[in-house]
């Protein structure tokens, strides 16, 4: 694969891939040959991507089926994209016994952001997005009405979560989309890490990386300009371990990003100060989820959080073209 262009990252975060590409090829790392391959395909309502480096062929196509099936048991749990889903099923009735062990998880993951992050982040804000979707398509704007009525179902504290069943309020639907992503980077690297695979890069439009490039340069990603399409604000180097990010800019409801897919669940409204968060975390959901909560925050209080977490990086840019950066993010100098 060739360097894609740095002035065109075509995605929120793009992979600057070097010497691992698709199909199969041969090269030399510290005098070790390593095969490299990729699989590709669409998952989540977008395009996703699994990179990885091994000196078996028969152990990487083993390991890279792995990953990708993985993949696949996230997204039949927890994918709004696809409506026989079991999230969209617990949706549709309220309630569903017997939970795939996915989707128990990942709720126990959401509602832990949601505890840490003081309910800025909420799996249960999904009838204010379809309200608000429904009212774009409309070309319209949504009332104050439809808003209240939207948000009494509104609460993280109302899911009931076992291993049996789970109960949501009635009316109430919930939403994976600010965990899921993440959460489904864990599940490719932490198979492709059992397989024996040392090095690897999974993009589910959330990033996760292991060991070095096959060319041994780390891993790095350029971060999307949230007000320049098809430029970069940063670029986060080394990569290791798991990055994401949320943005105003993603799914946008009006032409000055004032309305967009992410909530405030105490206001029932999109959060004003902040255009991108992009976090580095210790695990794929955490990353996920704390940029989607750290965009409700707005900066100062994204910083404090970050301070009480161990293993957390931020990157925040403001509407107001501010940029806020905690210590430790790896941005590349002269970025």
């Amino acid at each position: 694969m060739s360097l894609p262009s740095l002035q065109r990252p075509s995605r929120r975060q793009v992979l600057i891939a070097g010497g691992l590409g698709a199909g199969l090829l041969l090269v030399k790392v510290r005098d070790r040959r390593l095969i490299t391959g990729q699989r590709s395909g669409i998952a989540f309502g977008t395009t996703v991507s699994l990179t990885a480096a091994h000196g078996d062929r028969k152990v990487l196509d083993a390991a890279l089926d792995a990953a990708w099936r993985q993949l696949a048991i996230v997204e039949a749990a927890a994918s709004l994209f696809r409506g026989t889903s079991a999230l969209c099923l617990l949706n549709r009735d309220g309630h569903l016994d017997q939970p795939p062990t996915v989707l128990v998880e990942l709720l126990k993951v959401a509602v832990e952001i949601a505890r840490i992050t003081d309910g800025a982040f909420d799996p249960t804000v999904q009838p204010l997005w379809q309200l608000y979707a429904k009212a774009h398509a409309e070309r319209r704007e949504a009332t104050a009405a439809e808003i209240a009525t939207a948000s009494v179902s509104v609460g993280w504290h109302n899911i009931e979560i076992s291993a049996a069943r789970i109960q949501v309020r009635s009316g109430s639907a919930l939403t994976l989309n600010g965990v899921a992503q993440g959460y489904a980077t864990d599940q490719c690297l932490r198979v492709l890490s059992e397989h024996g695979v040392q090095h690897a890069f999974v993009d589910t439009g959330e990033l996760g990386a292991l060991g070095r490039r096959a060319d041994h340069q780390a891993w790095t990603a350029a971060i999307a300009d949230p007000r320049q399409p098809g430029e970069f604000a940063a670029v986060a180097s080394p990569l290791e371990g798991f990055l994401a990010t949320s943005g105003d800019y993603a799914t946008t409801w009006s032409s000055d990003f004032s309305h967009h897919h992410i909530l405030d669940p105490r206001t029932h409204r999109s959060p004003t100060e902040t255009a991108s968060v992009s976090v580095i975390a210790s695990t794929g959901a955490m990353a996920d989820g704390l940029a989607t909560a750290m965009m409700v925050l707005g900066p100062e209080a994204s910083l404090a959080l970050v301070r009480r977490l161990p293993g957390v990086e931020a990157l925040i840019l403001t509407k107001a073209g501010q940029r806020f950066v905690t210590p430790s993010f790896p941005l590349a100098a002269g970025i």
